[in-house]
């Protein structure tokens, strides 16, 4: 083993191109060399797509025609790569996907001399000096070093030996097989008749997506044709053939794939057991996308559960696998295996029109009986009769259908009761006013989990960060809490998720610091699920009044109306760094003043504004601006202390009360009739 040699700056590492044209200075074994290149953003601005920091990887250099085989080679320098996309941006047939197709986790090969009369080149470089010459042009966006090689280093695993472009006519090296050890779980072979689930559609949503099992000719006129022929191999699936024929998910492909994609394994909650995804990218990005998913709103799950007083709660057994898919379309749904591919014929994770044929079904199960969540099936009744009756309507609905359904949560399948957990929701319709709250034992893995007390440490993976912050959004949504209050985590986690868009796998894995602010308003929620508090429900009474609030570019006003005359009124003028605020954040302050300055009765305060972005950060309690959440937040906490629960509202300029008191009229004596502001 040759030890590493690092090659200076960018001057040096073009001057070791030029050496020769063929490399064989160095000494390496038949002029083999390989060049790990660490990117820069520079150079990722060029191929087409953003990165964060620069990485290192090493693959196989060789200096062989593509005709010939690695041979005994592949043990000693990992899984070997067929194809590479050109670097030096030529197109030819067989060539992989072009420039843009870099990632910036690729590592560019030049191999040594040409064998007479042969075409052979690595990572699509040619050997000749004119294709060298286009190497060094390109190289121009390089501001880091270059690191030679002539075997692979000792401190890198096969598993480094990766590439990530995903583009149509590229074979790249497997991903990781982390999971792969555990059994897949035992699925149903239970089928759902769509044709009859279709005919009890009695909106038509579930007969828009039906094509997409069931019509060939209508799948392939949404992929682009010219898509096909990617081939991702999975790892260590070899061992999952059998149960994947056994229970009719999948069969071998007799036929080549149009997609042959990677599929891998993810352990389920018993920790024993792994469910199937199937990594489609390559055929989502190549066909259009999915119509509306029709899931409803958790807030819109809770308010509607707790409008009743009785339930039923059951979910469908491997829901995806009882769709079943035309044979024609199972083309499309290939797995790369080694040895002899597969094709599914059932419904997978991973493609992006699954979730939405799914819940359209359940939809159609469910209608006029109460809600679904996907698998999740939620039978709802006012009265124990009015319950029960429906449960029969839902029980025949399922046997038309032949939907495999089971009972959730441990209790007997058909079981109405009051009190259920149901989506991570647990909820109490028997007490005198309906309540709800977190599943105590979701709260208890995400207040104590590892990802949790690493971010609260302030050195936490963007992975965890990530995994933390789902769980923050889903836990306000619950509980009912703005999440303006937590104005430095989410302008934290917005920044972040700018930094991974586009951004390679291994990026998830890296280190961040996490702010003290984030860290604060972090621990101050999870003190909050921690004691996981009851949410009663109920409407808030009207409060009698109405606050009409607006802001121009240089003043404000707020005027509040009672039993149809403006009783009282606030107006000022932006100075300062105000001045230069956005309009949305002025009418924000706007809205603010007249909620701390104006109003007081307990109850529903309804607010009319003209500014449709004020509008819906207040409904959802959040903006997407740092400076909106604290004002807003401020804004919240003042309702709170009395009392009062703001429900916005907006009207067009035209019948805006405060629009000419901030155009520089001055407010009128109160109490005055409305037409005094028109």
């Amino acid at each position: 083993m040759t030890a590493r040699t690092h090659i200076g700056g960018r001057g040096e590492a073009l001057g070791l191109l030029r050496r020769d044209n063929r490399l064989t200075a160095l000494g390496t074994p038949n002029g083999r060399v390989g060049m790990a290149v660490t990117w820069t953003r520079a150079w990722w601005r060029w191929t087409g797509g953003p990165t964060t920091r620069p990485v290192e990887r090493v693959v196989r250099v060789d200096g062989r025609s593509r005709a010939d085989e690695p041979g005994d080679e592949r043990q000693a320098f990992g899984r070997w790569v067929r194809k590479r996309p050109r670097v030096d941006g030529g197109k030819r047939r067989g060539d992989g996907c072009g420039r843009r197709s870099l990632s910036p986790t690729w590592v560019l090969a030049v191999g040594g001399p040409q064998p007479a009369g042969r075409g052979g080149r690595v990572g699509g470089v040619g050997r000749d000096a004119s294709r060298l010459a286009g190497l060094q042009r390109r190289l121009q966006g390089i501001a880091g070093g270059l690191a030679v090689y002539d075997e692979a280093p000792d401190n890198v695993s096969s598993s480094t030996y990766s590439s990530t472009p995903s583009l149509p006519g590229c074979r790249v090296a497997p991903g990781r097989r982390a999971d792969a050890g555990l059994p897949l779980a035992r699925v149903t072979s239970n089928r759902i008749d769509v044709e009859a689930l279709a005919a009890m559609d009695g909106v038509g949503r579930f007969r828009e997506v039906l094509p997409m099992l069931v019509d060939p000719v209508a799948f392939a006129g949404l992929v682009d044709g010219a898509a096909g022929g990617c081939r991702v191999p999975s790892r260590g699936m070899e061992r999952h053939r059998d149960a994947m024929r056994s229970c009719g998910v999948a069969s071998d492909a007799h036929v080549r794939p149009v997609f042959a994609m990677k599929a891998f394994t993810t352990p389920k909650k018993d920790g024993r057991t792994s469910r199937l995804v199937l990594d489609a990218r390559p055929l989502n990005d190549a066909m259009y996308g999915p119509p509306s998913m029709d899931v409803p709103n958790i807030r819109d799950v809770i308010n509607e559960v707790k409008r009743h007083r009785f339930a039923m709660q059951c979910d469908g057994v491997s829901y995806f696998y009882q769709f079943p898919i035309h044979a024609s379309i199972s083309r499309y749904f290939g797995i790369g295996m080694k040895g002899c591919d597969m094709l599914l014929h059932v419904l997978c994770m991973g493609w992006s029109w699954a979730p939405c044929i799914a819940q359209r079904a359940s939809n159609v199960l469910v209608r006029d009986l109460g809600l679904a969540w996907v698998d999740n099936f939620l039978v709802l009744g006012g009265s124990l009769d009015e319950a029960q009756r429906n449960v029969a309507v839902f029980r025949e609905r399922t046997q038309a259908a032949r939907v495999e359904v089971r009972a959730e949560g441990g209790g007997a399948l058909w079981e109405v009761c009051s009190r259920f957990v149901c989506v991570g929701v647990e909820f109490d319709l028997a007490a005198e006013t309906q309540r709800h709250r977190l599943d105590p034992s979701w709260a208890e893995r995400w207040v104590d989990g590892s990802g949790m007390t690493a971010v609260l440490s302030g050195r936490a993976t963007a992975r965890q960060f990530a995994e933390v912050f789902g769980g923050a959004v889903w836990a306000t949504d619950i509980l009912a809490i703005p999440r303006c209050h937590f104005a430095a985590l989410l302008s934290f986690a917005g920044r972040l998720g700018g930094r991974m868009v586009g951004a390679a796998a291994h990026s998830w894995d890296e280190v961040i610091d996490v702010p003290p602010s984030t860290r604060r308003e972090l621990g101050a929620l999870r003190k909050t699920v921690q004691g996981n508090p009851w949410v009663v429900g109920g409407t808030a009474e009207d409060s009698g009044s109405v606050l009409w609030t607006d802001a121009s570019s240089w003043a404000w006003a707020a005027l509040l109306e009672a039993e149809g005359r403006l009783v009282d009124g606030r107006q000022g003028v932006f100075a300062g760094p105000d001045a230069g605020a956005h309009i949305n954040l002025k009418e924000m302050w706007a809205l603010a003043e007249g909620v701390v300055r104006l109003c007081w009765a307990p109850g529903a305060q309804r607010c009319r504004v003209d500014n449709a972005a004020v509008v819906g950060a207040v409904a959802k309690g959040s903006s997407s601006s740092y400076a909106a959440n604290r004002l807003l937040s401020r804004t919240i906490r003042a309702a709170d202390r009395r009392k009062i629960v703001l429900c916005p509202g907006w009207v067009p300029s035209g019948e805006q009360q405060a629009d000419p008191y901030t155009r520089g009229a001055s407010l009128p004596r109160f109490p005055a009739p409305l037409s005094a502001s028109r």
